[in-house]
């Protein structure tokens, strides 16, 4: 333990802790800075347990320059930054609203960074092995700049930053293009980079009208012939089964891709040594160079990923990022740590990070700086990478005024894009009435919610080991009834059904074959797939959003596997094999699409529309079947949810049968025996009076 340390912890105050070893009455303390001494007033002292701690008046020394702390036996330490930067007025005097990174110009770049506490700031350009370093200025507002003549086009660089006593080397937390492995950043011409040639598939910008499908890049292509696990693999048409054309085919709207952004947890050069889904986060706004043909090139990864996103774009899909705003792969390398050490992330009472994400760290999404980082993160992926959304891993630990700054952002550039996100209540250190979570539904009115309802009644909880509706182990059929119609009549959990992110899987936990094979222990392989198929099939008639998890729809498995997040391609990986297993099912679900699609009725966007639209059938009803009856303007569509295989007989239909539990169908029925587990769908037309 050191003999003295010494914190500015506030803008009145300065902590001083020393070991008892040199306590004495009446201790005086004094401050150096330059060729100027004076003595610190003292204005309270006590025992804390191990160490005396003395509070000193600060009055009003600079967090940018050097400061020494001695006794009166010439004990010496240097005064750091303590709690200070999270002092409101800290955010007052170094807010600040400007841009920050690099700016190119073929004849010189100008670069920006902004730490308030900082020393002195050098940039490391590299020729080859050859370093050279440049000394920013100080400017104001927490901001460093410096200007560096010639061109600088595909040069790295990295910052050399001292904050306190010693100098460290950081990325630049506003850096756009990188090498393999995080190493460096570089700077490059933005015009240079893949033009866009294709606008945005032209959508309604109603929540409902949406179809997600989840996809990570890796699971989708590693099974490719060629070029396995790449952003451009994703849209090239020469391989077995092409992503894009396989989801554009299927018919949803937009993918929800797992993170993009620089990750740790893999090798961008030695691919398959290890795997990972990316919720580790290293550079916010550079792609990850693990998709990357050429992760050392900083152009490659960048045109890659564009180009990908057009070509998703020119076949009618819109493209969301997964994005992790709640904590950061190691917050002591991570560069908000380096520029303003304790400033980015939550701190417990006790001086350590809090952990409320379970990753080591939860960041302070509520600072002005660190909510002004997410907005820039959010505007450059929409204006560079043309993306239309966002989904907020644990949403809940992000608060409301940045969820909201950040929509509002967002919307300037594209009205119809999407946020949604886990809306989980956590612990943290922030009050829960201003986080993300679902009970703030009210407060974020542009965000919906994955709804864990919808997930456990419907399939099961995974957490309890009880099945849901699917596998007959609940006989509430009217939460099942409330979670069809969107969750959001009778206060059931939200004031629409834009807000219920319809799903029964996900990329975390079991997969719902796993979770009926692994914790429900069931065998029979028909009963499974039965089950799950009549699921996806509620997905599609449900009001809210439906959601899709990749493999879903054929299956898929991960071997038992409850968190895989740095699990195999054996696990992980979608199998050609079982989707030609499956096909017929994949075309039946690309049917209801269609069929979605096509009637209103299922894509409701208000409670009240739910609540005159849509009618329980009681007498079709009993706890394994539902039937419903959706009431559009010139057409009425029975659906007969029937989850047995007992005979169900309906007289008098006289309807159009247009699903048949398996496929789109158009047969004309008087009365019908309703035989196998599935959805049913008829159609009537409507008089109107």
């Amino acid at each position: 333990m050191e003999l003295l340390s010494a914190y500015i912890d506030s803008y009145d105050e300065i902590t001083i802790l020393i070991d008892k070893s040199i306590y004495k009455e009446n201790k005086i303390f004094y401050i150096s800075g330059g060729m100027h001494e004076k003595e610190l007033k003292i204005i309270r002292h006590y025992d804390d347990g191990d160490r005396y701690k003395y509070i000193a008046l600060n009055e009003g020394y600079s967090l940018y320059l050097d400061y020494y702390i001695k006794d009166e036996d010439d004990n010496s330490v240097m005064l750091l930054s303590g709690a200070v930067v999270r002092d409101p007025r800290f955010d007052k005097e170094f807010y600040y609203d400007g841009w920050l990174g690099f700016e190119y110009h073929k004849e010189y770049t100008i670069f920006k960074i902004w730490s308030p506490i900082a020393k002195e700031i050098f940039i490391s350009l590299y020729d080859g092995e050859k370093e050279n370093n440049y000394m920013l200025e100080y400017i104001k507002s927490g901001v460093w700049m410096v200007k560096i003549y010639g061109d600088l086009d595909g040069v790295a660089y990295n910052y050399l930053v001292r904050t306190f006593d010693k100098f460290f080397y950081t990325l630049d937390p506003n850096g756009i293009a990188s090498g393999s492995n995080s190493r460096y950043n570089y700077v490059i011409d933005k015009n240079k980079t893949y033009q866009m040639k294709y606008k945005k598939p032209n959508i309604s910008g109603k929540y409902t009208d949406a179809i997600l499908y989840e996809a990570s890049i890796r699971d989708f292509t590693i099974n490719a012939k060629k070029n396995q696990g790449h952003y451009l693999t994703m849209v090239d048409d020469s391989i077995e089964i092409p992503a894009v054309k396989y989801l554009s085919d299927l018919g949803v709207t937009h993918v929800q891709l797992l993170p993009v952004n620089d990750f740790y947890g893999v090798d961008d050069i030695k691919k398959n040594i290890k795997y990972n889904w990316g919720y580790n986060p290293v550079q916010y706004m550079v792609p990850s160079g693990w998709y990357s043909q050429l992760p050392d090139n900083p152009y490659s990864r960048i045109n890659e990923l564009k180009e990908m996103i057009d070509i998703f774009h020119k076949e009618g899909i819109r493209i969301i990022l997964d994005v992790v705003f709640n904590h950061v792969y190691d917050p002591e390398s991570f560069p908000f740590d380096v520029l303003a050490p304790g400033y980015a992330y939550r701190i417990n009472p006790d001086g350590t990070y809090n952990n409320a994400t379970g990753c080591g760290n939860t960041l302070a999404t509520e600072r002005p700086m660190v909510r002004k980082y997410f907005k820039d993160v959010v505007k450059y992926w929409m204006e560079m990478y043309n993306v239309s959304g966002f989904r907020f891993d644990l949403m809940g630990l992000i608060d409301i005024k940045t969820l909201n700054e950040i929509e509002e952002v967002a919307l300037k550039i594209d009205p119809k894009a999407m946020f949604y996100g886990e809306g989980w209540n956590m612990l943290t250190t922030y009050p829960s009435s201003e986080l993300g979570t679902m009970y703030n539904y009210y407060k974020i009115e542009g965000y919906g919610f994955f709804n864990d309802r919808f997930r456990d009644t419907i399939r099961g909880s995974q957490f309890t080991g009880v099945g849901g509706f699917l596998f007959n182990q609940t006989n509430n059929i009217y939460d099942v009834l409330h979670l069809l119609l969107g969750s959001c009549l009778d206060y059931f959990k939200f004031n629409s059904p834009s807000r219920s992110i319809n799903y029964l899987e996900c990329h975390d936990n079991y997969t719902i074959y796993d979770y009926a094979k692994f914790i429900l222990k069931y065998e029979n392989e028909e009963e499974i797939t039965s089950s799950i198929k009549l699921g996806i099939q509620m997905i599609m008639i449900s009001e809210g959003v439906p959601f899709i998890h990749s493999g879903m729809e054929t299956y898929h498995s991960k071997m038992g596997v409850e968190n895989s997040y740095k699990s195999s391609d054996l696990i992980n990986s979608m199998k050609f094999e079982i989707y030609y297993r499956h096909v017929d099912d994949v075309i039946g679900l690309t049917d209801l699409i269609k069929i979605r699609k096509k009637y209103d009725v299922f894509r409701l966007s208000t409670a009240e529309e739910i609540q005159n639209q849509v009618h329980l059938l009681e007498g079709l009803t009993t706890n394994t079947t539902i039937s419903l009856l959706y009431q559009g303007s010139n057409y009425e569509i029975i659906a007969v949810i029937k989850n047995d295989c007992y005979d169900l007989f309906i007289p008098s239909l006289n309807a159009i049968m247009i699903f048949d539990s398996n496929k789109e169908v158009k047969l004309k029925v008087q009365d019908i025996t309703l035989t196998k587990k599935g959805l049913y769908l008829f159609k009537k037309e409507r008089e109107i009076k």
